[in-house]
């Protein structure tokens, strides 16, 4: 028993001398373990902090078209928070602070741009300020009327306004002040001006995707260009630019036998977002031109001188032949003035139409008075007995006279055609150039008129030469 008892005596004892052993090793374990997870997080904070640089800097990286953020992470590199948050959504921290990088290049273009801005509002301003200024003596009245002087808000806008708006009237006016030069002398001239548009009413022009475009005459045109020439100056004033009509103008009347002049789009007046034929700048007395036109904007300043019509579509007509007894009227009973005349028709739109049923009535007057001698129709219409006692209706007689007129006109054409060609191309080019102009150097009248009369020599020597070679073929 003893024995027993001893025995387990030492056992315990051993067992107590164990007990403390095994616990000294299980905290140099713990503490080995803390020693090791600290070393394990200063590597690789010293990793994060020391990895290696690359040769690229961030500047070529930029222009490379990589974004770079302050910290030098890519654009579009995920980053995870602490406490597992979700990766692809970036903390609100590095949202506020991302930027683009700028380089140095870009630093100064936005220095120069602001500069540029500064020196251009300053200018805006300073021109604003001198624009609305007082009046200056030498500045026209018309610019100055109802607008005084002083420095009030209301004067200066109003100074301003009208300054700026006066830049613009080189592009709203007419390149001269008179478009057409003053009209030949009493034996020469004709008694009226007639203005007749070229698009949509002596021709159409029209564009398919099989023929392109094509231009397309009005019937009747030469004639109602060539029997009316008798009687008016005939000035054809274009719709549109010189470039597009000129050679539509030029196929109408290739001599110059029947249009005394050639006006276009640039001889219009701008106003209000359309393009006017203002009739007070052709040099001409209003109260003696006629405008014939398919636009009411083009004679809206002077409506009272118009005769508007349809516009032409290419289909035939007999319109421009219907219009010529009223305009042959007009111009043989030396009218004073169109306008009242014009304006006693109500629908201009229909003044052919009108004016023929007139003419009818006053006809049948005429010929059931003609009996009992009566003579009211002739002086009705301004003729009083110049006529003597003819049976024929007035208008039929100023119709024959100027139906021949206009027979042994076209045949002096055809047969001076040739000289009359040869003539325009002889005199055709200037005689003296722009730098005379600038140097005084132009010719006197009397040097003109001995150089007009050697040209004319020379039209008339190369005329009868080709009428020599026109024979000798003819002979063969």
């Amino acid at each position: 028993m003893l024995s027993i008892l001893r025995n387990s005596v030492i056992l315990n004892s051993r067992a107590l001398r164990v007990v403390p052993s095994a616990a000294n090793t299980l905290t140099s374990v713990q503490a080995s373990r803390r020693l090791l997870t600290s070393y394990s997080s200063f590597l690789q904070k010293e990793t994060k902090d020391d990895k290696p640089k690359s040769i690229l800097t961030d500047d070529m990286l930029f222009k490379a078209g990589v974004d770079v953020d302050e910290k030098g992470q890519g654009k579009n590199e995920e980053t995870s928070g602490e406490g597992g948050e979700d990766k692809n959504e970036p903390s609100s921290k590095s949202e506020k602070t991302r930027r683009k990088r700028q380089t140095s290049t870009d630093i100064k273009r936005e220095k120069y741009a602001n500069w540029f801005y500064i020196f251009s509002l300053s200018a805006l301003t300073g021109t604003a300020i001198y624009m609305a200024r007082d009046w200056e003596p030498q500045e026209s009245e018309e610019l100055k009327k109802d607008i005084d002087n002083g420095y009030t808000l209301s004067l200066m806008y109003k100074r301003f306004k009208a300054r700026f708006n006066s830049m613009f009237t080189y592009f709203q006016e007419p390149p001269f002040p008179d478009l057409l030069p003053p009209p030949p002398p009493p034996p020469y001239q004709r008694p009226l001006t007639l203005v007749i548009t070229l698009e949509d009413f002596l021709v159409h022009s029209e564009w398919s995707q099989k023929h392109g475009w094509r231009t397309a005459k009005r019937p009747g045109a030469d004639y109602f260009l060539g029997y009316l020439s008798q009687y008016y100056e005939i000035v054809l004033f274009s719709s549109n630019y010189m470039m597009y009509s000129d050679k539509i103008a030029e196929k109408l009347d290739p001599i110059h036998a029947f249009v005394s002049y050639n006006l276009f789009k640039e001889h219009c007046v701008y106003k209000d977002g359309v393009h006017i034929k203002d009739l007070s700048k052709l040099n001409r007395d209003l109260s003696k031109v006629i405008i014939i036109d398919t636009d009411p904007n083009s004679y809206k300043l002077q409506p009272e001188n118009a005769i508007p019509m349809e516009p032409w579509n290419g289909e035939a007509d007999d319109k421009l032949v219907r219009l010529i007894p009223f305009l042959e009227y007009l111009a043989t009973q030396q009218t004073k003035d169109v306008r009242p005349i014009l304006n006693s028709f109500e629908d201009k739109k229909n003044l052919a139409e009108e004016f023929d049923h007139r003419v009818k009535k006053l006809k049948d007057k005429f010929y059931g008075d003609h009996k009992s001698g009566g003579n009211w129709a002739m002086t009705a219409l301004g003729l009083g007995n110049s006529l003597g006692g003819s049976t024929k209706f007035p208008l039929d007689l100023i119709h024959e006279e100027g139906q021949k007129n206009y027979l042994m006109f076209m045949k002096m054409i055809e047969e001076e055609k040739e000289k009359i060609r040869i003539q325009q191309e002889q005199m055709g080019g200037q005689t003296f150039t722009l730098k005379d102009y600038v140097e005084g150097n132009l010719p006197s009248p009397e040097e003109q008129m001995k150089i007009q009369l050697e040209k004319q020599k020379e039209v008339d020597a190369l005329f009868e030469e080709e009428k020599k070679k026109k024979k000798i073929a003819e002979s063969k």
